[in-house]
């Protein structure tokens, strides 16, 4: 018998007391399989093998010579395979009964090395052959049978629940030995919807029974993996209840990279994408909603006045818990694709791949591709970081520009990689391909990173093609749009990832060196640029921009090709755009009207809101207008609203992201003061959280002047703090660079346009 399946996830499991595989599926037609399969892992021994293999050979292990390699050169090696889920421990005492022997991938996951080494994909199509199946709580089981990759396809239609969680102590941060779940809000993708409140142990129960009727193969939140899922574990078994939210029985638990696997289904929580944007102030589901572009409404209720709303107005509280659950949904369906094509090609299951960091997902993509190759996955290695010059950027022109074309080289970084062989395995001091810092790399064979590298692109540009030959607003077209994207993530990553002290494969030779000729080559470019005419106001790693480019762009677009062998294109064009003093800091406005700001504090989250939004509306009306006096006119338009108190607190708040222990800190940075007063008062502050504050009258430094933002009141604001410190020098960073000097816009009488430049 055989069955079309879609692999949804898969764990470590045991059939007979030895190690095995429990890969969940799902069917076209929404049935739910579960197979289980003995896998006995292995892995390798390089070195002085005689004695290896006598001793394993008297322990009953299986073994086989092969032959692979390490960093490109060739090993005879001796590969083990070993009744252990876990070969850490038994490859360790091996060792001590050997010299001149290491071992290589005794430290790989049981389910990684499974999908390793049969190819098989998370996230995508398997052919799954049986010779029948028993029915257990509605899951059809498979014991044994064989499984192999299919053609990559759209999914089959999963069953989706969002959750989100309501709990709150009186004062300060919940905490989960004293303070009960107070609410649960369901939403699933069939338009279904459940609130759970009243008495703790119904609320876990009635969640039980819930999750249990719907059944998901997917439960999608925000911020459960760092909080709620642990908060609800404790809970529930301080009251005694088993919090069976698995298929056949399961738990949530504890994973790796800080994620929480509940068994048969995918948890997929958003904060971990949510971190990830450095666009987002305080990596809120509201942020991350206006970010995604999603409408959802969200009548926000804030964690330190839940309490208070909660005994006031308890229907406010329940609407907008209910407003989360739906905006978590709709997250969650727009991110989807994403979320999984990324999966597949990284072989990381879907709710993994959003919890690992870039690094991650870029070694295990390379790891598929080493076993295909034979080249042994070394261990991690304890590296102290050392920095590096990156990419070159060239000083702007001060001030404001007409018609400004950007032309950006293609995945440059990618591209010098496969044109100088650049990779672990190529680096060498004889090497044909000397790179401007005097590393030198082999023209031949293919480098791994090389060959890595032109599969990638490879597939990119096979997508694009299907892209091209179906409907622009089909579900196909969506899933091939987000496939790209990854393929397009992973590519541009691996450059970065060599110089990354976390990798197997660390080279900092491999980053230094595609850096190095990154720059030569935007140096050349710039030259030539200037030869044909053009004049150059800044470059940045990839790109260069260009003044009096008409009739001369295509010609050295034409250069590029043919002298330096690499691929550019025509950006974008900018109608108006303004830079400043500093390096990748801008503003422009493209013929098309899209507004695009760069390092600027509108895009800063250190910054209040009212500083970024000052800067914003300012820059906006130049750039529109080409008018410094009309941008001047904005500008003032907040001073005056400072002045009169008119701008909503909310607007006022400095965040600052605590990076490490508080202890480590000085007292004097208004951040850690107020963080060191919350917990005293109770709330729960650590590395990776961020602290919001107000500035408020009175003297002294500015650390003793600052209070939480939800205890300040609008008559202790130091408005012209904000003024002085926040809209002013925001503003003035745009406006100084059309010579309006910052002491202008704190003027809020009327003024003539040369009174501006006074």
């Amino acid at each position: 018998m055989e069955n079309r399946l879609w692999v949804l996830d898969l764990a470590s499991d045991t059939l007979e007391g030895r190690p095995a595989v429990a890969i969940w599926l799902k069917a076209e037609d929404g049935s739910t399989w579960l197979l289980k399969k003995r896998y006995t892992p292995s892995f390798y021994l390089v070195g002085d093998l005689e004695k290896a293999a006598k001793i394993v050979e008297a322990e009953g292990i299986r073994a086989e010579r092969c032959t692979k390699k390490i960093r490109g050169s060739p090993v005879e090696a001796l590969k083990l395979y070993v009744d252990l889920e876990d070969l850490d421990e038994y490859a360790s005492k091996l060792l001590k009964r050997l010299e001149g022997v290491e071992a290589y991938e005794e430290d790989l996951r049981l389910t990684a090395k499974f999908l390793l080494e049969t190819g098989l994909k998370p996230c995508s199509w398997a052919s799954v052959e049986h010779s029948g199946f028993e029915e257990e709580s509605g899951i059809r089981v498979i014991t044994g049978g064989e499984i192999k990759a299919l053609e990559h396809a759209p999914p089959p239609r999963l069953r989706v629940m969002a959750i989100d969680f309501v709990v709150f102590a009186e004062k300060g941060s919940p905490n989960p030995g004293r303070d009960p779940i107070r609410l649960i809000s369901l939403c699933f993708d069939d338009g279904s919807e459940f609130q759970l409140e009243g008495e703790e142990r119904e609320i876990l129960k009635s969640l039980v029974s819930v999750v249990g009727e719907k059944d998901p193969d997917v439960i999608v939140g925000f911020g459960t993996n760092s909080t709620y899922w642990s908060y609800l574990s404790e809970r529930a078994k301080k009251l005694g209840v088993k919090p069976v939210l698995g298929r056949l029985g399961a738990e949530p638990r504890t994973s790796i990279h800080g994620h929480v696997s509940i068994r048969g289904r995918l948890n997929i929580d958003l904060e971990d994408m949510a971190r990830e944007i450095p666009e987002l102030t305080v990596e809120t589901l509201e942020e991350f909603v206006g970010y995604l572009g999603i409408e959802a409404k969200l009548d926000t209720v804030e964690e330190y006045e839940l309490a208070e709303r909660w005994r006031s107005d308890r229907d406010a509280v329940k609407r907008y818990s209910m407003q989360r659950a739906k905006a978590i949904l709709k997250s969650f369906e727009a991110v989807r694709d994403f979320v999984f094509n990324l999966s597949e090609l990284t072989s990381m299951p879907a709710d993994f791949v959003l919890a690992a960091s870039a690094g991650f997902r870029v070694e295990n993509y390379l790891m598929t591709l080493a076993v295909k190759v034979g080249e042994l996955i070394p261990k991690r290695a304890e590296i102290t970081h050392v920095s590096y010059p990156g990419g070159l950027v060239k000083a702007p022109k001060r001030g404001l520009h007409e018609s400004v074309a950007v032309l950006d080289f293609r995945s440059m970084y990618p591209s010098l990689m496969i044109k100088y062989n650049i990779s672990f395995d190529t680096l060498s001091e004889n090497g044909e391909n000397v790179a401007p810092n005097g590393y030198r790399f082999k023209a031949e064979p293919e480098g791994f990173l090389p060959h890595a590298l032109k599969t990638l692109l490879k597939e990119r540009r096979k997508i694009q093609e299907k892209l091209k030959q179906v409907p622009e607003d089909s579900v196909e077209a969506r899933v091939l749009d987000a496939r790209q994207r990854a393929v397009k993530i992973i590519a541009n990553a691996i450059y970065g990832y060599t110089g990354w002290v976390g990798a197997r494969w660390y080279t900092r030779e491999v980053a230094e060196a595609t850096t190095a000729w990154g720059r030569e080559v935007i140096s050349s470019t710039i030259k030539k640029a200037e030869d044909l005419g053009m004049t150059v106001i800044y470059s940045d790693t990839d790109s260069v921009f260009l003044k009096n480019y008409e009739g001369r762009l295509e010609k050295l677009v034409e250069w590029i090709e043919k002298d330096l062998g690499l691929e550019a294109k025509l950006e974008k064009v900018f109608k108006r755009i303004i830079f400043t003093e500093a390096k990748k800091r801008y503003a422009g406005i493209t013929t098309d009207g899209k507004l695009e700001i760069v390092g600027l504090e509108a895009v800063r989250g250190d910054w209040s809101a009212v500083a970024r939004e000052a800067q914003r509306e300012t820059v906006k009306t130049l750039l529109e207008t080409g008018d410094p006096g009309k941008a001047l006119a904005k500008a003032r338009e907040y001073v005056r609203k400072l002045k009169r108190g008119e701008v909503e607190l909310k607007k006022l708040i400095i965040w600052r992201q605590i990076t490490r222990p508080l202890s480590e800190y000085s007292a004097t940075q208004p951040h850690i003061t107020v963080a060191k007063t919350l917990i005293k008062e109770g709330w729960k502050i650590q590395p990776g959280d961020k602290v919001g504050y107000i500035i408020t009258k009175g003297s002294g430094p500015l650390y003793a002047r600052v209070k939480p933002y939800f205890q300040a009141s609008a008559d202790e604001v130091d408005w012209s703090y904000y003024i002085e410190k926040q809209v002013v020098p925001a503003c003035g960073r745009v406006l100084g660079a059309v010579g309006i000097k910052p002491d202008k816009i704190s003027e809020t009488g009327e003024s003539t346009l040369m009174e501006f430049f006074g």
